[in-house]
């Protein structure tokens, strides 16, 4: 007659396996999240990625290349987001809010700083409208033809 294993040893068995499952799928899973981090390291590195490097991805993505300094100002807000200077909406132009009556008094003297305006929309853009450049608002429009 076979002799049937002690419950012990069947028990230890079973941790044993349970053990090497467990390690298995930790394995598992810090491969697949270590494989994403470096496939994304890679994706970054790409030229299409980086339209700031390359003058040819910068106007496929939209951005004017500034040959100068070697750098692409790509404009990504549309029209009524917030922004602070036109260099961050599609339009260029960055449309100051109402002024309250303070501060209408105090444009009249100078600048007016911790400005947030929205996006204006480009089909709206005729003769000379007032602008929020770098959180500034002033007096100063700039002009289209």
């Amino acid at each position: 007659m076979a002799q049937e294993a002690s419950p012990k040893s069947r028990l230890k068995k079973q941790n044993r396996q349970s053990n090497k499952s467990l390690i298995i799928l930790i394995v598992t899973i810090l491969t697949i999240c270590l494989l994403g981090i470096g496939l994304g390291l890679i994706y970054s590195q790409l030229p299409e990625s980086n339209p700031q490097k390359n003058q040819n991805y910068c106007e496929k993505a939209g951005g004017e290349w500034e040959q100068g300094q070697s750098s692409c100002l790509l404009s990504n807000r549309f029209t009524g987001e917030v922004c602070t200077d036109g260099g961050q909406c599609q339009s260029g132009v960055c449309f100051p809010p109402i002024l309250t009556e303070e501060q209408q008094i105090a444009l009249t003297k100078g600048e007016i700083t911790g400005i947030t305006g929205t996006c204006y929309p480009e089909e709206l853009i005729e003769g000379c409208v007032k602008q929020v450049l770098k959180g500034t608002a002033s007096m100063e429009s700039l002009c289209y033809e």
